[in-house]
């Protein structure tokens, strides 16, 4: 049984109360007859504006078919009302079919972004307009149709129009269609609605369907708005055309955002402004299309939230003018676990797949995956970056998208590849997300509870339970807005433990926590083994992923390279090749003169975003002409260090210095390239970016040609994306070189090539640093960075773990030592020696 609370009750009472009280009032006469009527209008149009109100605010859908949907309502009481038609047939007929059509449109429109969504309910109205118009034998055409009494089935008695009785009945029902809104608001269905909204794969994951939401959004919306027909039928005596033009749905939208979208009161002033909005503008004697277009930018400018969220927090700080947000309990006071609990011998398997494999288009992101996991187990998956560890996740919870899933998966004796992703849940499959995919408009609390279909009072008290035992209770009631990184994590873990999953995929947890923050959360870890859940993590913070682990796999190139326990998987060398990379041979690197002093330096350098430290104390010197590799697995801090010295990124702390003159260029993780431009084109946006035009920017257009390979050299008016990843990687550097650059930044440029096309780059970049050139190389191989570079610094967690020259013969073995643990083993073995 759902619970509702008595706040809830009475905030639902209001709407029906106010209701009874305006009603008492026109019944005494204390309202003129024309103003009466205005009041019978406004209730009309409550209903109409609260029907896309809360389709907008909760399900994010902005429709503009809903001048058809009340026209839909209005003809059919007309109709009904000359052909002998009941009042219950009319009512429950107009909502019917509109919520039939609207749940039409709302599955229809799920599968396209909102401007493909405006253009689908447009032509709906467009078309539904034009058949009223044409359907002259219904409608009456152009000269309407007059709307007759109407006598109730059920011994109501009989409703005449254009009346004081009709005005009541307006009232009333936009009363009862405010409190149901009331009551809808703390229900699963609201919460379930803006789940899907606000990440539509993080919905998936929890099984909620985002387009079965839309639909259902839609039909309700649809059967309010032909309800809110009827009732302008009613009230005004007379339907023809002309109330329903687009005009209309562009004032609804303007109503919405003014009363605030996604609110109930919003719909009331929605209401009233639809309604004495042409007498306002008669009065200040403009165009009502005028005074509507001011108010719509007012309110976009100075309300963008809408006048109703302005006067809540207006009186909330009047209420509490020195409220600040509660600080954040320290995380309980316990140990990390000192020993994981080993799954029983006899312990089921839950999962296994075999040669699992999954395709984009070209691109083989995973192939020949076979692993399984019996109950209470915990299997790491670890790999560089682009490994495929991601896709298998998305694997075991149906979100890959548009990739290709090829071979076999079981889970508990079921075919998984089959289930669609949003009944894995039901299966008993939770799922955490790497950057904590949390719903914003949703509190803490009702981030849990959005999991239930149905929110009863066990499943409130379990969501309390639930979120005591990962420390989240004291802010319950907040936004994830409101809450420091490490407070998103515990909510996106709570999400994904609150139907007590048989399976728990935790997709890089450990990630921007700190200590305190990761011994709670091995610990929890450790409980969902002790009451024999299954668990698959990837993580590249290794230690405290093997602390919890009791099986590893590496991946390398979407392929599983090893398999073994947390304390020897790094021993096979496949393993520490695939981090680390193979020691090439150093090539020809240009002689350094220390006379030449320093590009940029860094001193004390620290970066955080919101709670997540990315760099920490970090001093660096890039010396001028000199190749610097800073090395580091995934999340280690190499993209943040990279902005900092290209200097598009003020550090938190710390400062960045730089040689006066000194020029840089970034070319970013991925390339960013501008995909649909040719190649010449996309050189051309960067000259322009770096101010170069005319005369100089085709010297330089010739320059950069030059420096390409010939085959791009004879494709330069192609678009970039039909090149190939080396080819755009080449490109890319291309692009940052038409700045002219004295320091180059180059992100993970190996990234997702061949070994060939990796050479390629490479002996680029060997290039321009001979001609002096200083550039600085973001890798994940320490092997790569090793031979291309005169200096390598290892990045571990934010900070440098170490540093030093690669002709030095120690210096491998140590680098190697802190790109795992983080630790510089020198003075260890100086004392040694």
């Amino acid at each position: 049984m759902s619970v509702v609370s008595r706040t809830n009750l009475a905030k639902a009472a209001l709407g029906p109360l106010a209701a009874a009280v305006l009603i008492v009032v026109l019944n005494a006469g204390a309202i003129p007859p024309y103003q009466a009527y205005s009041v019978g209008l406004a209730a009309v149009y409550t209903v109409l504006v609260l029907s896309v109100n809360l389709l907008a605010g909760w399900a994010g859908i902005w429709s503009i078919a809903h001048p058809a949907l009340f026209a839909l309502g209005a003809y059919f009481a007309a109709y009904g009302s000359t052909h002998g038609w009941s009042l219950e047939v009319v009512v429950l007929g107009a909502t019917g079919c509109g919520a039939a059509l609207g749940a039409f449109l709302g599955a229809a429109g799920a599968r396209f972004s909102m401007l493909y969504v405006a253009l689908l309910t447009l032509a709906f109205t467009m078309v539904s307009l034009e058949v009223m118009g044409q359907w002259t034998s219904v409608t009456g055409g152009d000269q309407g149709i007059a709307m007759e009494k109407l006598d109730s089935a059920l011994g109501l008695g009989t409703l005449a129009s254009a009346g004081t009785q009709a005005q009541y009945i307006a009232v009333g029902v936009a009363g009862i269609a405010l409190a149901a809104a009331a009551l809808a608001r703390p229900s699963a269905l609201r919460m379930r609605l803006v789940a899907a909204k606000s990440h539509p794969m993080a919905a998936r994951s929890i099984g909620i369907a985002p387009e079965a939401q839309s639909a259902l959004a839609f039909a309700v919306s649809a059967a309010f708005a032909a309800l809110a027909g009827v009732l302008l039928a009613l009230v005004v005596g007379f339907v023809s055309p002309d109330p329903f033009s687009l005009a209309l749905a562009i004032s609804l939208i303007a109503a919405c955002v003014l009363g605030g979208a996604g609110k109930v009161l919003g719909a009331v002033v929605g209401g009233a402004y639809l309604t004495w909005a042409p007498t306002a503008a008669e009065n200040v004697g403009v165009a009502q299309p005028v005074l509507q277009g001011v108010v719509l930018i007012g309110a976009l400018l100075f309300l963008p939230g809408g006048v109703v969220p302005f006067l809540g927090r207006l009186a909330r700080r009047l209420r509490r003018p020195s409220a600040q947000q509660p600080p954040t309990p320290a995380a309980p006071p316990e140990e990390a676990p000192r020993s994981v609990p080993r799954p029983a011998a006899t312990a089921p398997e839950l999962l296994r797949l075999d040669e699992v494999a999954v395709t984009f288009g070209g691109l083989r992101a995973l192939e020949g995956a076979s692993m399984s996991v019996r109950a209470g187990e915990t299997l790491a998956i670890i790999g560089p970056n682009g490994a495929g560890k991601t896709t298998l996740l998305n694997v075991l919870s149906g979100l890959v998208g548009g990739g290709r899933v090829a071979g076999s998966a079981r889970y508990d004796g079921r075919l998984l590849l089959k289930t669609r992703a949003t009944a894995r849940r039901r299966l008993g499959i939770g799922r955490t997300f790497q950057h904590a995919e949390t719903f914003g408009e949703l509190t803490v609390m009702e981030n849990v509870l959005c999991t239930r279909r149905r929110i009863t009072g066990h499943n409130r008290a379990r969501a309390v339970e639930l979120l005591k035992s990962v420390g989240l209770a004291h802010v319950a009631d907040r936004y994830p807005a409101e809450l420091p990184f490490g407070l998103h994590k515990r909510l996106d873990l709570a999400r994904a433990l609150a139907e007590e999953p048989e399976l728990l995929i935790l997709d890089e947890p450990f990630g921007g926590l700190d200590a305190g923050e990761r011994t709670l959360l091995a610990r929890q870890i450790v409980r969902q083994q002790e009451r024999g859940t299954a668990v698959v993590i990837i993580d590249h913070v290794l230690d405290d992923l093997f602390a919890v682990a009791h099986r590893v796999v590496a991946l390398d190139f979407g392929r599983p390279i090893a398999e073994g326990e947390p304390g020897t998987i790094l021993d096979d060398p496949r393993v520490r090749s695939s981090y680390l990379g193979e020691s090439g041979v150093r090539g020809e690197l240009p002689r350094r003169d220390g006379a030449e002093g320093a590009a940029v330096e860094l001193h004390g350098v620290d970066h955080a975003y919101g709670g997540i430290t990315a760099l920490r104390g970090v001093d660096l010197t890039v010396p001028r002409g000199s190749v610097v590799g800073v090395v580091g697995a995934n999340g280690a801090g190499k993209s943040t260090l990279g902005r900092i010295l290209h200097g598009t990124l003020a550090p938190t702390r710390g400062r960045r210095a730089a040689r006066g003159d000194l020029s840089t260029a970034l070319v970013p993780e991925g390339r960013a390239l501008f995909k649909t431009l040719s190649l010449r084109e996309n050189l051309e946006v960067a000259a322009y970016a770096a101010g170069v035009r005319g005369a100089e920017l085709r010297a330089r257009l010739a320059e950069t040609a030059d420096w390409l390979p010939p085959r791009l050299r004879e494709r330069m008016g192609m678009p970039a994306a039909g090149l190939s990843g080396g080819e755009q990687q080449i490109l890319a550097i291309a692009r940052a070189l038409m700045a002219r650059p004295d320091l180059l930044i180059v992100d993970e440029p190996a990234l997702g090539l061949s070994p060939a096309m990796v050479d390629e780059v490479y002996a680029r970049l060997g290039l321009l640093a001979r001609e002096g050139m200083t550039v600085v190389l973001l890798e994940q191989s320490l092997g790569r960075a090793a031979s291309a570079c005169h200096e390598v610094v290892v990045l571990h967690e934010g900070g440098i773990a170490v540093s030093g020259e690669p002709a030095d013969p120690t210096f491998l073995a140590r680098a190697e030592r802190a790109y795992f643990d983080g630790q510089d083993d020198a003075p260890v073995a100086a004392a040694q020696g």
